[in-house]
């Protein structure tokens, strides 16, 4: 699978992933369990958690990630909006023969760089990563971004072999079932 086809995947794991480190929801067995039901302020999440609380029976997460990954486009487009109220982005109406779309423009990129460059140094070298390094370079490497933070084939390699050396936390390890079950969801939907 390619990185594109992955992104609504990875973007519901990684709201599954904000969830779990809030302790708004858990994971037992692979069955979510909605923890604590408050509405949040953030519009993702409440996007997410209202969908978990109008179903009153727990649902494993390789369920919840489908239904989320055929919302993707809405999921993704939360996401925009949210990055150009954080002034990250920046969006331009644009038409090709009276059919409208908007046109996402990159506005903060020292961001990107931090980002990528953190992402760098937690899987080259593996001494003082933080639990949302260890998490975020996970989720690259198993969404198959690993060859646009690494286009040296060299240090790709160096980076895949030191992803297996990674501590192990209770949120990397709920991370790494996530990410699993989203595997099995594609293929179940896919087969």
């Amino acid at each position: 699978m390619n990185a594109s086809s992955t992104l609504s995947m990875t973007l519901a794991g990684s709201v599954v992933i904000e969830l779990l480190k809030k302790e708004m929801i858990s994971i037992k067995n692979g069955v979510v369990h909605l923890e604590n039901s408050n509405i949040q302020s953030d519009e993702i999440l409440e996007f997410f958690l209202n969908r978990i609380r109008l179903r009153e029976k727990d649902r494993k997460l390789r369920n919840w990630i489908s239904y989320f990954n055929v919302r993707g486009r809405k999921i993704q487009k939360l996401f925009i909006r949210s990055l150009v109220h954080k002034n990250v982005l920046r969006t331009e109406e644009k038409r090709i023969l009276f059919i409208p779309y908007e046109k996402v423009y990159l506005m903060d990129m020292e961001l990107v760089e931090n980002i990528r460059k953190d992402v760098e140094i937690t899987l080259l070298n593996l001494t003082g990563s933080s639990d949302d390094s260890i998490i975020l370079s996970v989720l690259i490497a198993k969404t198959n971004l690993l060859s646009r933070i690494f286009p040296d084939r060299e240090r790709r390699k160096i980076a895949s072999q030191n992803l297996k050396e990674l501590p192990e936390t209770d949120i990397s390890k709920a991370v790494q079932d996530a990410i699993d079950m989203m595997h099995a969801a594609v293929y179940a939907a896919i087969s």
